[in-house]
């Protein structure tokens, strides 16, 4: 675990010690858990006469983060009677004083006063020993700092290849003064390894931890669907398997940037925190990259107070399957003596990465699939109501033929009835009625009939504007009996549309009808014709007021029950002759006209599609006639 302090000259009585307790203190090193033990044996064979023998030392632990020394330990020399075995056992059971973790309040001058030490400001043995990371005797500061006598020695301990640590000690006399070389890095050698020890050992359970942490996470990613829970998981575990401070994590949808999802940390800073880190997170999701940030004070995507709090940071994209789906940020430290991230941190937090982006990636695929199973689910049920719904139109077709022939016997026979009673006669109104309803049942049967077996459009040149007159000269009667005003409005510059007349004029008079039966009288009837873009718009607007239970959306529904005298069911009769020209119908209510009926038209879909192409057919010679130059 390390090399024993090297024999001085035979017969100086420092042979032997050194050897022994170089021994004793590598058995209480092998025994130590944890740094701290560490210091305090260090400093506790620095004191004793077979370790350094200083008769005082005092432990400066560095400050990387700000380049200081504090100082944690100091000792003064024990009873000469005891071994440095029983000295060591006596520090560590606490059964006799040794060292201590309070500072004495020196400063030299380049300190705040309270033991503490810029490390670029040493002077003496302490700047010579820092300097080149190993031992150094001298006289001490030579300005009248806190360790002025004429021997002192200096021993800087490494952690790794980092320094860890300042040992200063002072000797009272010059006992064995040529052997305070090899004590000293006797002393350095064995503090090393110990601290390497304690590393790997705490390496070691963290390893252990983040391995165990990895093995949380997959599992609860293979058996948990909620996604919040699981990205809560992720940066639980990222920071604790690293020992970090807070944590959070975006979320990206469809290239969009990175959007703040979830954060781990301190209640009331890491929300801040994770907004702060927001522009470094978009970045991280464009380049996807691993980024590992040690100094964040040099970072000009952070504010100074944010970056004071991130160190070091972390930033991670998650990626699965060729696709970035997230960032993962792990920042700050929870012990601040810790240092930045080490390699097998990166690599813990890589596999965090992964296994968040499988999560993430398997909780969309299961969205996707819920959702295209609820779609089916709908899809489905759409289809058995069209089957109940066509089922139904086949019976009601089957219906309407059957009572057409009964319906015209009976409309026939009132009609001669009609004629052959006197004009006198109180029972004539009765036969106008029957007549009136047989023609009007006949009427909506024969729509119905249309709806059910569409024949062929038959298509030509049509001005929309005249086929909108035409109507409105049909239904000319009725606005003047009822005293409804029309206001009309066709734009002059429509183009002609490949249309079928007869449909298109079947359209006009179903909404008329429907607007004429629900305007009151002396109400009023907008009519206007535009052309916006590439279609063709009529409107049909009326002012008449809804009948309770009267739902927009159900007014197209084929074969729709409706009240007596009511124009509803030709609504969609017209839906229909409208698609059959590629166009559509809309309802929608538009300030004082209570119901506005739109009919669209495209312009391109119905211009003349006769003159598209050349001339199909070709001209051929007659054959009779007599060839060239014969």
């Amino acid at each position: 675990m390390g090399h024993p302090v090297k024999a001085g000259p035979a017969g100086s009585g420092f042979h032997s010690s050194s050897l022994m307790g170089g021994a004793a203190l590598l058995r209480h090193l092998e025994r130590a858990r944890s740094v701290e033990e560490i210091e305090e044996l260090v400093v506790a064979a620095a004191v004793h006469a077979d370790g350094a023998g200083f008769s005082r030392a005092r432990l400066l632990r560095f400050e990387p983060q700000n380049g200081r020394l504090s100082e944690v330990r100091h000792a003064s020399a024990g009873d000469p009677g005891v071994t440095l075995a029983e000295w060591l056992q006596l520090v560590r059971s606490g059964s006799r004083p040794g060292t201590n973790g309070e500072g004495n309040g020196h400063g030299n001058g380049h300190g705040n006063g309270n033991g503490t030490l810029e490390a670029a400001r040493l002077e003496g043995v302490c700047a010579a020993a820092w300097s080149r990371g190993g031992i150094a005797l001298g006289p001490g500061s030579s300005n009248g700092g806190p360790w002025p006598g004429p021997a002192t020695g200096a021993v800087v301990l490494q952690r790794g290849t980092e320094p860890h640590a300042l040992l200063v000690g002072e000797w009272d006399g010059d006992d064995h003064a040529e052997h305070r070389p090899v004590a000293l890095e006797g002393l350095r050698q064995l503090a090393a390894a110990g601290l390497e020890a304690v590393a790997r050992s705490a390496e070691s359970q963290r390893r252990a931890q983040q391995i165990s942490a990895a093995c949380e996470l997959e599992r609860a990613i293979l058996s948990a669907l909620n996604l919040a829970e699981a990205l809560r998981l992720v940066l639980n575990v990222g920071a604790r398997g690293v020992n970090a401070r807070g944590a959070a994590l975006w979320l990206s949808t469809n290239g969009r940037a990175p959007r703040l999802e979830v954060t781990h940390g301190m209640n009331g800073e890491r929300e801040t925190l994770g907004r702060a880190l927001q522009p470094l997170a978009e970045q991280i999701a464009t380049a996807g990259r691993v980024r590992m940030v040690e100094d964040t004070s040099e970072e000009p995507l952070l504010s100074p107070a944010s970056a004071a709090t991130v160190a070091p940071l972390a930033l991670l994209p998650l990626a699965a399957y060729g696709r970035t789906l997230g960032v993962l940020a792990v920042y700050g430290r929870v012990a601040p003596a810790e240092r930045g991230f080490e390699p097998s941190d990166r690599e813990f937090l890589e596999l965090v990465a992964d296994l968040a982006a499988l999560a993430i990636d398997q909780a969309r695929r299961f969205e996707q699939q819920r959702a295209g199973d609820q779609e089916r689910r709908e899809l489905k049920a759409r289809a058995r109501r069209q089957e109940r719904m066509a089922a139904v139109g086949e019976m009601a077709v089957r219906l309407a033929e059957e009572v057409r022939n009964p319906l015209a016997s009976i409309a026939a026979f009132a009609r001669r009835a009609h004629r052959d009673l006197p004009e006198a006669d109180p029972h004539r109104e009765y036969l106008e009625v029957v007549i009136r309803e047989a023609e009007r049942i006949e009427k909506r049967m024969r729509e119905s009939l249309e709806v059910a077996s569409p024949e062929p459009p038959a298509l030509k040149l049509e001005s929309i504007n005249t086929l909108v007159q035409d109507a409105l000269k049909d239904y000319g009667e009725t606005l003047v009996r009822r005293r409804i005003r029309l206001l009309k409005k066709l734009a002059p510059d429509l183009p002609q549309l490949l249309l079928d007349g007869q449909r298109l004029r079947r359209v006009l008079h179903n909404v008329l009808e429907r607007s004429l039966d629900l305007v009151a009288v002396g109400g009023r009837i907008r009519v206007e014709s535009r052309k916006s873009g590439e279609y063709v718009v009529v409107e049909i607007a009326h002012d008449g007021l809804h009948r309770p239970g009267d739902l927009l959306d159900e007014l197209f529904v084929p074969f729709r029950s409706a009240r007596a005298g009511s124009a509803a069911s030709g609504l969609s009769v017209a839906q229909q002759l409208v698609h059959e020209h590629g166009g559509e119908i809309r309802l929608r209510s538009d300030g004082e006209w209570n119901t506005v009926i739109a009919i669209t038209l495209p312009v391109p879909d119905n211009q003349d599609r006769r003159k598209r192409g050349g001339e199909r057919r070709e001209t051929r010679r007659d054959r009779r006639s007599p060839k060239n130059g014969s």
